[in-house]
C-alpha cells in the first residue's frame, strides 16, 4: 500500500499537465445598474363601494348579474315604484292648487297706498343719506385728532431727546470734574506728605534737643506749605464744581423723568383719543347700516303691499314653498326606487333577488381597498413608472423579502339566487350590490424592517401575477408605507400599498402577487458581475486578466449593488477583462467548485483531496 500511494504520487507529480479550460473572464460594461428588495401581495381593488336602495320595498327587477362591468348612470335593480308614484302624484296636486290660490290672491294695491309707501321710502333715504354725512364728518374729525395727537406726541419726544442729551452732557461734566477731583486729592496727599518731610529737620548730633533748622529746611518747608494750601483751595474748588455738577445731573434727570411722562401721557392720550374716533366712526357705520336696513326694509314692505291682502298672499307662498319640498321629496323617493351605478366597474355580489324584500338605507357604503395595516391610498399613480432602464448592460436586483401579503384575502359572501356568489372582494364594503372598480387596482404587500428602510414613496416596481405561466410584470408606484409596523413570530414587518400605472384585463381582487421594488439605480455607469467581485471588511477587489492571461488583483470603489452586477466608481476601465469564476479538470479535480489551482502539488493533489491551492 506505501509502494503504490508513492508511486502515485510520484505519477501525479511528473505527468504532464492535464489540459484546464480557459479562465471564465467578462468585459467591463456600461449600462444600468439596478438595486430591488422584493415581497409577496394581494391585488386589491382601489375602489369598492356598497349600493343600497333609498326607498324600501319589493325587489321587481335586477338588471346586472355578479361579474358583470357596468358603466356610470346604469340602471342595476329596481323596487316597485307603484306607492311612491301615488304618493307624488297627490303632491304634485296640491302644489298645482297652492300655486293657483297664491296667483288669484296677487292683485295692485290703491293710489293712496302707492303714496304713502313712496313717502316711508323717501324718509328712509333721507336718514340713509344723514348717517352717510355723520360717518363722513366723524372720518374727517379722526383724521384731525390723528395729525394733532401725533405733533404732540413729536414734540414731546423732541423735548424728551434734548433732556437726554443734556443730562448726558452734564453726567459728561460730572464724570470730568470728580476725575479733576480725585487728582486733586491726590495731589494733595503728595504735598502734605512732601510738607512733613520738608519741615520736620534733621537731627545729626546725637543728643535729645532737636537741632535747630537751617536756612535751606525752612525755606523748603514754606514752599511745601505753600504748595499744600494751594491744593486744598483746588480740592475745594473742584468739591464744589462736583456738587454742582451733582446737582445739574439730579435737575437734568428730574427733567427727563417728566418728558418721559410727557410723551407717556401725549401717547396715551393719542390713543384715547383714537379709541374714542374709532367707537364713533363705528357707531356712524352701524347707523349708516340700520339706515340702509331700514330702507331696504320699507321698500320690501312696500312691495309686499302691492297686494291687496299681504297676509294672504304670505300663507299662500309659504303654502307653495311647503309644496314644492314635499314634491321634491317625493321625487326622491321615487328615484330612490332604482339602484344607479355611480361609478364604472364590476358588480361583486348581489345580497337579494327578484321578489324579496328590502328595507330603506342611506344610499351606500364602502372604502378603499383595505387589506394591510396601512390605511392605504385609494388613488393609482398616473403616469409612467420610472423602472426603465437605458443604455446596454443587464439590471442587478437587491435582496429579497419572502413574507407574504399582510391578511389573505377574503371570498365574497354568497347570495340568494342572482346575487350568488361574490367577487372575490378583500374589503368590508356590503350591501344590496357591491360594485368595485377593477380597472383601478391596488396592491398590499409587506416587507420586512430592513427592506422596508430601504423603500420610498413613488418608488418604481413590478407587479407579476403569481401561478400564471403566462403573465407579464406589471408597472407599479409604491404609494403609502405604513408608519408603524407589524410583529410576528420576532420579524418586524412594515406594510406597503403599491399602485399600478398600467395592467390588463382579467385581474381580480385577491390574487397573489410577487412585488420588486427598485431601490437604487445607476444609468450610464461601468459595472461588472458580482461574482467578479471579492468584498472583505469594506474592502473590494477584482482580478484583472490581462492579453497573456496575466493577472492582478485590482481594488476598486463600487456605487449600486445589485443581486447579479455591481456598479464600479473607480478601480476599472471600459473593455477590460475580470475574471469571475474558474474552474480546473484533470485528476483529482475539484468538482465544479469556482476555484482554481495553482498548479503543481497544490492543483493536482490538493484538488484529489478536494482542496487545493485555488482562489476563491
Amino acid at each position: 500500500m506505501i509502494l503504490a500511494a508513492a508511486g502515485g504520487t510520484s505519477y501525479l507529480l511528473i505527468q504532464p499537465a492535464s489540459s484546464s479550460t480557459p479562465l471564465q473572464t467578462t468585459a467591463v460594461q456600461q449600462g444600468t445598474v439596478l438595486a430591488t428588495v422584493s415581497s409577496s401581495g394581494t391585488l386589491e381593488a382601489a375602489q369598492n363601494l356598497g349600493l343600497n336602495f333609498t326607498t324600501g320595498g319589493k325587489v321587481t327587477a335586477i338588471y346586472v348579474k355578479v361579474g358583470q362591468h357596468v358603466t356610470p348612470g346604469q340602471k342595476l335593480a329596481r323596487v316597485d315604484p307603484t306607492s311612491s308614484k301615488d304618493t307624488l302624484a297627490q303632491a304634485q296636486a296640491q302644489l298645482a292648487a297652492a300655486e293657483a290660490q297664491l296667483s288669484a290672491a296677487q292683485e295692485g294695491e290703491t293710489p293712496g297706498a302707492k303714496q304713502v309707501a313712496s313717502d316711508q321710502a323717501a324718509q328712509a333715504q333721507q336718514q340713509v343719506q344723514t348717517a352717510e354725512s355723520n360717518l363722513s364728518a366723524a372720518e374727517t374729525s379722526a383724521d384731525d385728532d390723528a395729525t394733532s395727537a401725533e405733533q404732540t406726541v413729536t414734540t414731546a419726544q423732541d423735548n424728551l431727546g434734548y433732556a437726554e442729551q443734556t443730562l448726558s452732557n452734564d453726567e459728561a461734566k460730572l464724570s470730568t470734574d470728580e476725575a479733576a477731583l480725585t487728582s486733586a486729592q491726590n495731589q494733595l496727599n503728595s504735598d502734605e506728605a512732601a510738607e512733613a518731610t520738608a519741615c520736620a529737620g534733621s537731627n545729626t548730633t546725637g543728643t535729645t534737643a532737636p537741632p535747630s533748622p537751617s536756612p535751606s529746611t525752612s525755606s523748603a518747608c514754606s514752599a511745601a506749605e505753600a504748595a499744600v494750601a494751594t491744593d486744598k483751595t483746588n480740592v475745594a474748588n473742584d468739591t464744589s464744581a462736583t456738587s454742582s455738577d451733582q446737582n445739574a445731573v439730579q435737575s437734568a434727570q428730574q427733567t427727563v423723568t417728566g418728558d418721559q411722562n410727557a410723551v407717556k401721557s401725549a401717547q396715551d392720550s393719542e390713543k384715547t383719543t383714537e379709541d374714542h374716533d374709532k367707537a364713533t366712526i363705528t357707531g356712524d357705520k352701524e347707523a349708516v347700516s340700520s339706515a340702509e336696513k331700514s330702507y331696504q326694509t320699507t321698500l320690501a314692505s312696500n312691495s309686499e303691499a302691492a297686494t291687496p291682502n299681504a297676509t294672504t298672499v304670505a300663507q299662500d307662498e309659504a303654502s307653495v314653498t311647503n309644496d314644492n319640498i314635499v314634491v321634491q321629496e317625493d321625487q326622491q323617493t321615487l328615484s330612490g326606487t332604482t339602484l344607479i351605478a355611480p361609478f364604472a366597474g364590476t358588480i361583486a355580489s348581489i345580497s337579494s333577488d327578484v321578489g324579496d324584500v328590502v328595507s330603506s338605507s342611506g344610499g351606500s357604503a364602502g372604502s378603499s381597498s383595505s387589506g394591510s395595516a396601512s390605511s392605504g391610498s385609494a388613488s393609482s399613480g398616473s403616469g409612467s413608472s420610472g423602472s426603465g432602464s437605458s443604455g446596454s448592460g443587464s439590471s442587478g436586483s437587491g435582496s429579497s423579502s419572502s413574507s407574504g401579503s399582510s391578511e389573505p384575502a377574503a371570498t365574497g359572501a354568497s347570495g340568494a339566487g342572482t346575487g350568488a356568489g361574490g367577487a372575490g372582494t378583500t374589503n368590508a364594503a356590503s350591501g344590496f350590490i357591491v360594485l368595485t372598480d377593477l380597472s383601478d387596482m391596488l396592491v398590499q404587500a409587506t416587507f420586512d424592517e430592513t427592506d422596508a428602510a430601504s423603500l420610498r414613496v413613488d418608488a418604481a416596481a413590478s407587479v407579476t401575477v403569481e401561478g400564471v405561466s403566462t403573465a407579464s410584470a406589471m408597472s407599479a408606484t409604491v404609494a403609502e408605507i405604513d408608519p408603524t409596523s407589524t410583529t410576528s413570530n420576532g420579524v418586524v414587518d412594515y406594510g406597503v400599498t403599491l399602485a399600478l400605472t398600467g395592467h390588463g384585463t382579467g385581474l381580480k381582487p385577491g390574487e397573489s402577487v410577487s412585488v420588486s421594488v427598485i431601490t437604487g439605480e445607476a444609468n450610464n455607469v461601468l459595472y461588472v458581475p458580482a461574482t467578479a467581485v471579492t468584498t472583505t471588511g469594506s474592502a473590494s477587489t477584482v482580478v484583472v486578466v490581462g492579453a497573456d492571461n496575466a493577472e492582478q488583483t485590482v481594488p476598486v470603489t463600487l456605487g449600486v449593488q445589485g443581486s447579479t452586477d455591481d456598479q464600479i466608481l473607480t478601480g476599472l476601465s471600459l473593455g477590460e477583462k475580470v475574471l469571475t469564476s474558474t474552474a480546473t479538470t484533470g485528476t483529482g479535480g475539484g468538482g465544479g467548485f469556482p476555484f482554481r489551482g495553482g498548479g503543481g502539488l497544490g492543483g493536482g493533489l490538493g484538488g484529489g483531496l478536494g482542496g487545493g491551492g485555488g482562489r476563491g
